[in-house]
């Protein structure tokens, strides 16, 4: 029993090292078929999900542009002094309803009067003796000043805002004497350039979703009123452009230069600096082909998505053109076909749904 403790046991524990050791060396030094592959052009390389990559289907697609917009007054006419005088009467005050041609106020002007010439001296004979002097008759009185009387009136209809009148105060023509509001109302959205080019060349049809309404209301007489540039924005130095960290482009600016201005319906509640969301409609297509939101970069009629290798190599940018934007998918007008795979998240933007892991494995 010696004898196999001295010399058996050990000669077991040297065999099993010795196959360890062999082992290992031939996982380091002698990769398997399966890894020896990998320079194989046709090996896969990327490894891809079901639920990462998506195809390319027709869908019925409707397209809006939401904005935030505030409920003001529309601008009134502004009422001017015809003629230089001083104010005698006035007949409205702030607040009054008048019609076109109201009597708003009086103004007297000074009536220049012709002077009186003094009566010509008796011409005398030659050589006759002077006659006496005939007495001074008194100087006649200066003739009293006279005026004319000019009546300012309406030229329009609305409620007599911001008066500047008062009975003797003196007014010169052009002067601005009051303000008729029209006692209507409009919601005004700022556009960024962005949504302004996608509201070129359009129809624009709007709603607005007021909180006096059951319903989203038609707004009347939608137009787009850009912004005049001031001194202030032509010194003014352009703000650094912003990432969108669901895409990795340029995000859309938020500098406002033109603003959406829809009229308000007549019966409708409303009052200033009401904030009100309105929709605009950008038209809508049946069948047509969609991509995820999330698979799309860029904006506005080119971007890219990546498609998916079929030999499973790695995905690969491909420039498509973009159409109508829904809710949560883009339409494709160009450069793919219906059922190619395509990555559900533009590489290097997380996946929300994953907790916020990477989309794919290596980008």
């Amino acid at each position: 029993m010696e004898t196999v403790r001295r010399y058996v046991f050990p000669i077991i524990w040297m065999v099993i090292l010795a196959v360890i050791a062999a082992s290992l060396a031939k996982i380091a030094f002698f990769p398997s078929g399966a890894q020896a592959a990998g320079g194989d052009e046709t090996a896969p390389t990327a490894s891809l999900a079901a639920d990462e990559t998506v195809p390319v289907t027709k869908a019925d697609i409707s397209s809006s542009l939401d904005l935030n917009g505030t409920v003001q007054p529309d601008p009134g006419t502004t009422v001017a002094a015809t003629t230089t005088g001083e104010i005698n009467k006035i007949w409205v005050k702030n607040g009054d309803t008048v019609n076109k041609g109201t009597w708003l106020l009086q103004v007297k002007v000074p009536k220049d009067v012709e002077p009186v010439a003094p009566p010509a001296a008796p011409s005398g004979v030659p050589g006759a003796p002077a006659a006496p002097a005939a007495p001074v008759a008194p100087a006649a009185p200066a003739p009293a000043q006279q005026f004319t009387y000019h009546t300012l009136i309406s030229t329009g209809s609305g409620t007599v805002r911001d008066l500047k009148a008062a009975v003797g105060r003196q007014l010169n023509a052009g002067d601005t004497v009051a303000t008729l509001s029209p006692g209507t109302y409009a919601v005004v959205a700022d556009l960024t350039p962005e949504q302004q080019l996608d509201l070129l060349d359009r129809k624009v049809e709007a709603t607005a979703t007021l909180p006096t309404t059951a319903a989203p209301v038609k707004c009347d007489s939608t137009r787009i009123e850009e912004d005049e540039a001031g001194e202030d924005s032509e010194n003014a130095q352009p703000a650094a452009p912003q990432i969108d960290p669901m895409t990795g482009m340029p995000a859309e600016t938020s500098t406002s230069v033109a603003s959406l201005r829809c009229a308000v319906p007549p019966k409708a509640k409303v009052v200033p600096g009401l904030a009100v969301k309105v929709k605009v409609a950008l038209g809508s297509a049946k069948g047509v082909l969609t991509v995820p939101t999330t698979a799309v970069e860029g904006s506005l009629s080119k971007g890219a998505v990546y498609l998916v290798d079929e030999n499973g190599g790695e995905p690969a940018r491909h420039e498509v053109g973009l159409g109508l934007r829904g809710e949560d998918v883009v339409e494709i007008k160009s450069g793919l076909k219906e059922n190619q795979q395509v990555l559900r998240f533009v590489p290097g933007v997380d996946n929300p749904d994953a907790g916020g892991m990477p989309a794919g494995p290596g980008w």
